[in-house]
């Protein structure tokens, strides 16, 4: 019987060897002669993390969770032992006692396109194991309210994997100068002129939109898919210059998307047939 701190060692030396030449990337390679008939559903292979911050503080976070369903996979050979599950995020292989929990859950908290595997092994130490990519997007929504300089938003742009780095950040920011004017008071509100700007990793201009003036009462917005990501802090910026004297309170809103490329692999459903017994 193969002592257990063997498990780990041996899927981390095959995960590795698959980068090379896919020489562990079919079901013959990945042990099709084994007599385990490995049968695993899973509604989907990617996701995307929800992050919200206002003003500067995290207010919430919402991961990705992905769940593996082991319940048919049987063993010609014996019962069965273990089930397992590899991120690929660098956290620890995740296993299941095969008699007690036929399902496995995990929550992916950060970004990245992830090499992750699926396992089982029965009583008389068969195993069998397939290679699955887990798409992990990010979208991050952040505020700043009442405010006439805006704070800098950063954009972490660098993935938990050794992967590639994310395909595109996709802007969408909306820029508000909330009505300060009007019959009964003393001061009518004033037009702003704004400019938003990304910076990359080395704070150098990624890019710039044209300054854009906008009224009291009224909002504007800008939309910006930024390609080619070095990983790194990414910066978001926004200039507000106020008309005439003064200063003038705008609200900052941006919704920010750290995408990579769709490479994920095919989810096997749990809407899919059963095999037969």
């Amino acid at each position: 019987m193969r002592a257990r701190w063997q498990i780990p060692t041996l899927l981390c030396a095959l995960l590795i060897c698959a980068s090379f030449a896919g020489c562990i990337g079919d079901k013959e390679e990945n042990g099709n002669d084994s007599p385990i008939n490995f049968v695993v559903y899973y509604d989907t292979t990617s996701g995307v993390i929800l992050e919200v911050v206002q003003n500067n503080q995290q207010v919430s976070e919402t991961g990705v969770e992905i769940s593996f369903d082991f319940s048919y996979t049987k063993s010609s050979a014996g019962e069965m032992v273990t089930f397992y599950y590899i991120p690929g995020d660098g956290s620890s292989m995740i296993e299941n006692n095969a008699a007690e929990n036929g399902e496995i859950t995990y929550t992916y908290l950060t970004h990245g396109l992830f090499s992750a595997a699926i396992g089982a092994i029965d009583d008389q130490d068969n195993e069998y194991f397939e290679n699955l990519t887990i798409r992990i997007d990010k979208q991050i929504t952040w505020s700043d309210d009442s405010t006439t300089a805006p704070d800098t938003m950063d954009i972490e742009t660098t993935p938990d994997c050794d992967c590639e780095a994310p395909e595109q950040i996709k802007i969408d920011s909306t820029i508000t100068n909330p009505q300060n004017g009007g019959a009964g008071l003393p001061f009518g509100g004033q037009a702003v002129t704004v400019t938003w700007r990304l910076l990359n990793s080395t704070d150098a201009v990624a890019t710039e939109s044209a300054p854009e003036q906008i009224g009291d009462g009224q909002d504007a917005s800008w939309m910006y898919n930024q390609y080619f990501i070095e990983p790194g802090t990414w910066k978001l910026e926004v200039d507000v210059t106020a008309e005439g004297d003064g200063d003038e309170q705008v609200n900052v809103d941006h919704t920010v998307t750290i995408a990579y490329v769709a490479e994920e692999s095919t989810p096997n459903p749990t809407s899919a047939p059963a095999p037969e017994e």
